[in-house]
């Protein structure tokens, strides 16, 4: 049937079906939602029916993309506080809700889908936030051998010319001038926020500090280019001559 003769309901229900795959397996039925991981995959539901209502569960599958982004650890205590907060269960396998009634289905699967969801996202930022946490101590490591006295061992806020205050991981002064360092890790959000900040600070023309991003893997980075823009782009595992010369 052409496009043109369906009813806008009909094109609503067809889109309906195409978000939502539904496949049968060993006495469950799996639902593949319009939902995704951080990794890219669809959030799965499974629904099996047991003598008295329902179990409504991820089947593990929160827990599983936890482990391919090296956080299965995290992800035990991460996922039985989201749980909690989302009204459910987790069993340190699966998130999940038991003994629903038909009429309750529903919210169940939405309730689940969308814990297993955010679990696996906080277990993403706490480790993104680990991971920078550790680098900064790294670079900090690097900028005392590089530059001495000339440097101290704390973040730092500068105010861009948005008269937004931003954190920096680090500065230091060189003869009156001074120069800001950002750690970027390789993920799109710490690319995000280091150009954010490096921008408004460029912002102020000639009064501007020197800016510096720090990337932990530069081949891994996303939006290399537009990093480059905003700041000059230095390797953590520079030589101590190269992090003299980036101020």
């Amino acid at each position: 049937m052409a496009v043109a003769a369906l009813t806008v309901e009909q094109i609503a229900n067809d889109i309906a079906r195409a978000l939502v795959r539904v496949s049968t397996r060993d006495q469950a039925v799996r639902l593949s939602l319009p939902l995704l991981y951080p990794g890219g995959s669809m959030v799965g539901i499974e629904l099996s029916r047991l003598r008295s209502g329902f179990l409504v569960s991820d089947a593990g599958g929160a827990r599983r993309e936890a482990g391919l982004i090296g956080g299965e650890r995290a992800f035990q205590r991460i996922a039985q506080e989201v749980a909690n907060r989302f009204g459910i269960r987790f069993d340190h396998n699966m998130m999940f809700d038991l003994d629903v009634e038909e009429d309750d289905l529903l919210p169940a699967v939405i309730a689940v889908a969308n814990g297993a969801k955010t679990a696996v996202e906080n277990t993403a930022v706490h480790l993104a936030t680990t991971e920078h946490a550790d680098y900064r101590a790294y670079l900090w490591d690097r900028l005392q051998g590089a530059y001495g006295d000339a440097f101290s061992r704390a973040p730092v806020t500068y105010k861009g010319a948005s008269a937004e205050n931003w954190e920096f991981d680090a500065a230091v002064t060189v003869k009156g001038h001074l120069a800001l360092f950002q750690v970027v890790t390789p993920n799109a959000n710490s690319v995000n926020s280091a150009v954010t900040k490096f921008l408004d600070v460029g912002d102020l023309g000639e009064n501007a500090p020197k800016r510096v991003s720090v990337v932990t893997n530069k081949d891994r980075t996303p939006r290399l280019l537009v990093l480059g823009r905003t700041s000059r782009i230095l390797s953590a595992d520079a030589t101590d001559e190269q992090y003299r010369l980036a101020a």
